[in-house]
């Protein structure tokens, strides 16, 4: 059961462990290990960089970044299967956070943080440049298409780093943030550019696959198995729904293929 459990399960189940863990371990233990700053990584506190990524003491903080990431993960996750999907996260989160302390290299406050919002952006970020016109209810009431949405979270972020760098305290980690879009970009932009990731696809998949939209990326059945192309062609069709009309736009005969699919998958590197 554990093993089968999806890559976004496990990320919110591992939150709300820690969150628990505010509550009832010692405080000083939690600040020690589950916050991150320039001053815990120079005494050798490293893991720091990636356990604040999953540390939330405010019910508040954890429930906005949890629905957040519960609204976009699955549908990144049954694109790239669990492993890659695993791997983009974790990335984000230590970037993120590396990218918070680090500031202070710059004249920045060295304030101790936490949170998996970093990591979330890089979510929502990469959401955006796939699904970039799929329309998203803010707060359930107010439209918007994903991409203007991360675009002026992005603006939000990179105001309130110009007002901290002037010595304005907001609370919010921005450049944390802002490392989770940085993350995501280079990561979906400019490394397949130089050559660094991407998949090499044979000539009789390319075929296959010619003209397939927008499913270039999900994780091929693993080595020795057949090919379903009946499977493959019906998450081609989701995924292209989901780009035009948006998750909600499935029934619930739609959704359970999707969810079927992504299972038969998610263990793919």
């Amino acid at each position: 059961m554990i093993r089968g459990m999806s890559a976004v399960k496990w990320i919110l189940t591992i939150n709300i462990a820690v969150f628990i863990a505010w509550n009832f371990a010692s405080t000083e233990f939690m600040r020690y290990n589950f916050m991150t700053s320039w001053a815990h990584l120079v005494t050798g506190r490293v893991w720091t960089l990636l356990t604040a990524a999953f540390s939330h003491f405010s019910f508040f903080h954890i429930l906005i970044n949890m629905l957040v990431f519960l609204s976009f993960g699955p549908v990144l996750e049954a694109r790239w299967g669990k492993i890659r999907f695993l791997c983009f996260y974790l990335g984000a989160a230590l970037f993120s956070s590396l990218l918070h302390a680090s500031m202070v290299e710059f004249g920045f406050r060295d304030v101790p943080a936490l949170g998996a919002s970093g990591a979330v952006c890089a979510v929502t970020t990469a959401f955006a440049c796939y699904y970039p016109k799929n329309v998203i209810l803010i707060w359930g009431i107010l439209p918007a298409p994903a991409w203007l949405i991360v675009a002026a979270f992005a603006f939000f972020d990179l105001k309130g780093l110009i007002e901290q760098s002037q010595g304005a305290i907001t609370g919010i980690g921005h450049a944390a943030h802002l490392g989770g879009v940085v993350f995501a970009l280079v990561l979906l932009f400019l490394l397949p550019k130089i050559g660094f990731v991407g998949r090499k696809v044979s000539p009789s998949r390319q075929r296959v696959s010619a003209n397939r939209n927008p499913a270039d990326y999900y994780p091929a059945p693993p080595s020795g198995s057949e090919r379903n192309v009946a499977e493959e062609d019906r998450l081609d069709e989701l995924l292209t729904k989901v780009s035009r009309e948006g998750i909600n736009a499935l029934d619930d005969q739609e959704r359970e293929d999707l969810h079927r699919i992504s299972r038969n998958r998610r263990d793919t590197p």
